[in-house]
Order: structure tokens, then sequence, then C-alpha cells
């Protein structure tokens, strides 16, 4: 097929995927999905059917002339045909099976699929067949490139590990890079939400369904149709609502009840708070139960509701930039002000291909946010000006001209532009609009949030634009003896006092691992003893963890010696690596002694590297 029908599969594809996070949210919600959603699903509704007909058109138009399938996108799966346990591919393909390892019913279900489908003749690959002496990291990485489907098993305690959601991330890499594997979960008695930082990588409607060990050969089977091509269609998972009150987590889950101890998600997801704030007259509350306040939580809230105003928050991973962020915005909200929120994380890699497309779809996103027309874009766009003229256009002349309230424009991840060939003229165009409001009352309306991993200065050549030295600076670090010693007393204080300073050692007041081991420690009845003896090995409590951060190292030999000499040596001349690990949260630097994160990170790394 054309390149042109290439891209109407992907689009739709894509429109697929949106439909079925917003119908996620609705069911959500029910009686009170904002507006705004409500307009959205029936302009995507409509644009799938279109691009749908379009494609089936230019499909029938070509079908005379050319019926080879593109060497580089995949033909997506029928939509229609009905599977049966008769069906099986008409040729071997390779297959990455992706799960958490030594859970059950995960790896039972994984070990029966390796068998099953290995009897039909497939290359079956299953962590369980590593040698030994193989080096883990590379082998998987090699197995999912060149693997031509990822089967990944998603159960609620799975969906939730750092190592699958590496692995579905790198997956989806490299299904846009080369074509494949295409990603097909199946999801295990689990019905809620798709985590945050994967339900982007995944079709909504191209899914298995696993409810007990009794549907282990019919799955088998449906997998089988879907290799074949002809898995039919599924509807959108219906997600119930969590009450009429919703009570958000310190990680933005939904949960029962203020007192509820639930696992500490890796990463914080802001979907549940992010809706609300686009629903008027919601009944979200924000618990507190768990969150750890610090000084930077008052400068944000001081700073937000203020004229004008640009604001960046600088962590390396897992330090709470997210959730700080995320309190901010909510903040703002209650005192009046309009919020949009964009993850640059989330963004498909197709839409940063050029400064043209990608502000196109700012523009779009924006303005959907704020539950303006988006028509007004599509006709501003037909202009001759270039991209960054149309954007701040569209914002001076038509979103803050009409608005009587401020807007908050908040991007989180905002230094993932640096994959991008014109990260500089967006970060200058981003200066200049805070800059206006120097002069012209109307840019006063607008505030500001950046939220970066990176040194500021390793973002932009020229410091005169760029805007992360401009306003307020708020810079995370991990929890300090006192911040830790309050959130152990909030757990029910599982570490005595004899015991706190080994904490304070092995986490370093880390904010997820510090969560992860009292959570540990409380709903498993460990003594701290239990737990020092098996944190860092690899199926200990932090295991998962602990190989996501080697994972990141896996195609990186400048990185792992960089690594080897902090922990070695406390130093690392090399400054490029450095930045790189800091900004992964691996590794700290005082002057210029620099050390691993925490002496948990140094004894595995001892080990491993």
């Amino acid at each position: 097929m054309s390149r042109r029908s290439d891209h109407l599969k992907r689009l739709i594809l894509n429109l697929n995927r949106r439909l079925q996070i917003l119908t996620e949210r609705q069911a959500l919600h029910g009686l009170e999905t904002s507006p705004a959603i409500l307009m959205e699903i029936e302009d995507i509704k409509a644009e799938i059917a279109e691009r749908q007909a379009e494609l089936e058109s230019f499909v029938e138009s070509t079908a005379a002339i050319d019926t080879t399938p593109s060497d580089n996108v995949p033909e997506p799966f029928p939509l229609t045909a009905e599977s049966g346990s008769s069906i099986t591919a008409t040729s071997p393909v390779s297959i990455f099976i992706c799960y958490k390892r030594h859970i059950n019913p995960d790896q039972q279900l994984a070990t029966y699929l390796d068998q099953f489908l290995t009897t039909q003749e497939h290359d079956v690959f299953i962590d369980l067949k590593l040698q030994p002496g193989q080096t883990w990291l590379e082998e998987i990485d090699r197995r999912i490139k060149a693997s031509d489907f990822l089967i990944v098993l998603l159960s609620e305690e799975s969906a939730n590990s750092e190592m699958v959601q590496a692995e579905i991330r790198r997956a989806y890499e490299y299904q846009k890079w080369q074509g494949h594997p295409r990603i097909l979960p199946v999801r295990m008695a689990y019905e809620g939400l798709l985590p945050y930082s994967i339900d982007v990588f995944l079709d909504p409607l191209q899914y298995v369904i696993w409810y007990s060990q009794a549907d282990d050969e019919r799955v088998g089977y449906d997998i089988l149709a879907a290799i074949a091509g002809r898995m039919p269609q599924q509807r959108p998972i219906e997600v119930s609502s969590v009450g009429q009150k919703n009570i958000i987590s310190e990680d933005g889950y939904p949960v029962p009840d203020e007192d509820s101890l639930h696992p500490p998600l890796p990463a914080c997801d802001p979907r549940f708070l992010l809706e609300e704030l686009e629903a008027p007259g919601g009944t979200v509350k924000l618990r507190d139960k768990f969150y750890v306040e610090r000084e930077a939580d008052a400068h944000l809230k001081r700073q937000i509701v203020k004229a004008g105003t640009i604001t960046t928050v600088r962590a390396s991973r897992q330090k709470g930039k997210s959730s700080l962020l995320v309190r901010g915005i909510h903040y703002a909200r209650q005192n009046g002000a309009k919020v949009v929120s964009l993850d640059l994380q989330r963004v498909d890699m197709d839409y940063l291909e050029s400064p043209e497309r990608f502000l196109h779809y700012l523009a779009k996103f924006i303005v959907r946010k704020l539950w303006l027309n988006v028509a007004a874009v599509e006709k501003l766009w037909l202009d001759p000006m270039g991209p960054q003229e149309k954007l701040t256009y569209l914002l001076e002349d038509y979103i803050l001209a009409a608005s009587d309230t401020p807007i908050v424009l908040a991007i989180d991840e905002a230094d993932s532009l640096l994959q991008t060939s014109f990260y500089n003229d967006f970060f200058g165009m981003v200066r200049s609009w805070n800059n206006s409001a120097a002069y012209d009352e109307q840019w006063e309306k607008l505030n500001l949030v950046l939220v970066i991993s990176t040194e500021p200065y390793l973002l932009i050549d020229d410091a005169s634009q760029s805007p992360f030295n401009a306003g307020l600076k708020l810079y995370l670090e991990d929890f300090n003896d006192r911040q830790v010693r309050d959130l152990n007393w909030r757990h029910g204080s599982p570490v005595r006092e004899s015991d706190f300073a080994q904490l304070m050692s092995l986490l370093n007041g880390h904010p997820y691992l510090t969560r992860k081991a009292l959570y540990t420690l409380v709903t498993e009845r460990l003594t701290w003893a239990d737990l020092t003896r098996v944190a860092a090995e690899d199926e200990g409590p932090f295991g998962d963890h602990l190989r996501r951060q080697l994972w990141l190292l896996r195609d990186e030999p400048e990185l792992k010696t960089a690594l080897k000499q902090v922990v070695y040596n406390k130093g690392c001349p090399d400054e490029g690596s450095l930045f790189r690990l800091l900004r992964a949260g691996l590794v700290q630097r005082n002057g210029d002694i620099c050390t691993c994160r925490c002496d948990l990170y140094r004894i595995y790394f001892e080990d491993k590297l």
C-alpha cells in the first residue's frame, strides 16, 4: 500500500486510542461528564467514520494496481471477521511474551501460552528461556526487536510493573521504527483503566480477556486468530465509577476512602484529577494521607495564581514533580483559573516530526481543553503564516481575548522535545509569550508551568531566549529525615527508631522507594531485617524497579562506564553521561562528588555492572 494508506491506518488507530480513553472517562464520571468530553467523543466518532470511508475508498481504487502490503507499517487486524478455535497463522511468527515474573496466575498463563504457541510452530520467547551467562538486558531487547507480536499479560498487579511498562514502551518504539512488533494485551481478570504511562501505546479495541485458568485454551486460540489477522474488534472496556464523591490518592488514583492503603504507583496518574478540572461542579477530593508537602508546594500555589507568571519545576525521575504539578493546577482551578495540562511523553511520535505538525496538534489540544471551537484552528491553519505565528495569534486574538479568567498552560516532561529538531524555536516562543505580559495585559491572563528533568541550560542554546531562566524556579529533592519520619508515622511506624538510620541510608529519602518499603512492611508484615535481607535481589520487593533502572542502560555502554565510575570512584569526568544519569534519577552530585542516589542503587549496580 502507499504512504497515504499507511497514514490513514495510523490516524484511525490513534483516533481509536483517544476514543477509548474518553469513553473510559465518560463511564467513570457518568452524568457528571464534562460537555467538552462529550463533544470530543462525537467529533472523534465522526472523524473515524470519515477516515475509514476514505481508507476503504482508497483501497478499492488501488486494489487492481497495488496489492502488496507496505514494508514499513503492518496491516491492521480486520475489524469484523469472526475468530474460532480452528484458526492458525499461515506461517510461523516470532512472539515475545511480556509478563510480571513470579506472580500467579500471570506466570502460569505465560508458561501455558509458551507451550501452546510453540506447538503451533511459532517461535516463542519467554524470559524463563534465558540461558545462564546470557546478558538479559541485551537478549530481551534483541528479542523484542525481532518479534512480530508482543503478547502482554496485564493483571491488576502486573499493569503497574515498571519492567512490563518498559517492555511495552520499547515494543511501541520498535513498531514505529520498523513496523513490528504488534502489541496484543491479554487482560487478566482486569478491566480497570490501563496505567497512565502505557495506555497510549495500546490499541483500545484489540485485546483478549482472561478470567480464570479455564480460559487458557480459548485465549491461546484468540491469539492465533489475532496472528492470522482474523480477530474481531472488541468493545471498549467500561470503567466503574468509584462513587459519587471521588477521592483521589496521592498518586492520582481513585480510592474508596481516606484511609485505604494501596501500592504506591511508580508515577503519578493525573487523569482523574484533570478530568475533574474540566467538569464544573465536580466533587473530587485530593487525599493527603501519604502525600508529603514540601516548600515547593507552597511556592507553586502562590505563583500559579499571580498574573502572567512562568514557573519551571525541575527534578529527576520519581522525585514527585508530576504530583506537585497536579496539586498546583488543582489549586489554580479552585481559585478560578482555567487549566490546560499537556504531558509531552504521551504525544504520539508522529506529531513530533515537524514544528508544523506539533504546533497544529498543540493548538487543537488547547482549544479542546478550553471547550472552544476547533474549527477556528483549522481556519487559521489555512493562513500562509508560519506555525509559531499561527499559534501565537490564536492565543492572543482568540483564546486570551475571549477569556475573562486566567489560563494556566502546564507542560509536563517539556524536555521530551529535545528529541526534535525544533525545540530551540519552541522554547524561544514560550519565552516570548511570557515577555509579552510586561507590556500587554492580554498576556497577563496566561500563566505557564514547565516541568523538566534536564539541566535548564541544556534545553536551549540562547540563554536570553530560554523560558527556564525566567520567573520562579523550583528544584525538588528527595525526602529529608523529618519527612521520612513523618511518612513512617502515617503508615503506623513499621520502621522502629533503632532501624531508622538504616532506612535513610538504604533509600536516602527516595519518595517512591520509601513509600514502597513502608507499604511492603505493613501489608506483608515483614520486619526491617526481613526487608533488607532481600532488598537488592531481583526477586525482592524492589526487584521490578531495579531491573527497570538497569534496563535504562541496555544499549548505552558510555552510561554503564559512567555509572561504574560513580559507584567505584565517586566521580564522572563525562559531563554528558553524568547529566543523563542525573536526569534518570540514578545518581546525585554534591560539588565534585558524585554518588548513587541511594545505597540500594549502589549495592545493586556493584553486583550488576
